[in-house]
């Protein structure tokens, strides 16, 4: 989050009262959205293994990304990936 308000030239509260404000929902809630829809993207739309995914998407490490997608999708990568395989 600093990271990004920082870009913005704001600080974190700033961007999350904001964000709040125009949305009702806070900025951590946003990115944690758009990194979950960026990463079904690539799961259904490449062959990039998930591994790589995690890295581009900024996680330190797969397993990271394996439980914070399976927290916010009820599925692990591999699940995600197999299932836009098929439709």
């Amino acid at each position: 989050m600093a990271d990004h308000a920082d870009a913005l030239g704001v600080t974190p509260t700033h961007l999350t009262r904001a964000c709040k404000a125009a949305t009702g929902r806070t900025a951590a809630d946003l990115l944690t959205e758009r990194v979950v829809f960026e990463a079904r993207k690539l799961l259904a739309e490449t062959s990039v293994p998930a591994q790589d995914i995690a890295r581009h998407l900024g996680f330190g490490s797969a397993a990271y990304f394996t439980r914070f997608m399976q927290q916010h999708t009820s599925k692990p990568p591999s699940a995600l990936r197999k299932r836009q395989q098929k439709t």
